[in-house]
């Protein structure tokens, strides 16, 4: 069974950059996924502005670590703690599983960074907070007004 693992910032920060590479994170929370004492999966929230924030996500070979429920809390963090409208993932053209994976998310395609990943450009994906599947009709104890129409 899958388990969310919170605070562990510095820890599961490094664990992402190790996995995609990079040297580290600026100011940034991070989120885990852990099965069996391990780690598998992470996702690192940064570059918070205007309105939106960045997410950078690693995860093990794996899929068993996106379940509903983690795919829940992965985007209920951004769009309904933090309050963020708009949530963005970049990964290489080259990645073919992360692309699959972004599309399968209900991310769209928002531009290229060309050659970020020289040779290959880096391909920037959007979520609006009204398109988020994951988190659709969730209140998270807002209660919501009520009308004649949907009383």
């Amino acid at each position: 069974m899958n388990r969310l693992i919170f605070g562990a910032d510095e820890y599961l920060k490094t664990w992402v950059a190790n996995k995609i590479g990079i040297d580290g994170f600026g100011p940034s929370v991070a989120i885990g996924v852990q099965r069996g004492g391990e780690i598998i999966a992470a996702a690192v929230y940064h570059d918070l502005r205007q309105g939106q924030i960045e997410a950078s996500i690693a995860a093990i070979f794996s899929r068993r670590w996106a379940t509903r429920s983690v795919l829940h809390a992965l985007f209920a963090y951004p769009f309904n703690q933090v309050g963020a409208d708009r949530l963005l993932v970049q990964c290489s053209e080259s990645n073919e599983k992360a692309m699959k994976m972004n599309r399968q998310l209900g991310f769209t395609q928002e531009g290229r960074l060309r050659q970020l990943y020289a040779p290959h450009d880096a391909v920037l994906w959007g979520m609006l907070k009204d398109e988020c599947k994951w988190i659709e009709g969730q209140t998270n104890g807002k209660i919501k007004p009520t009308t004649a129409a949907n009383a």
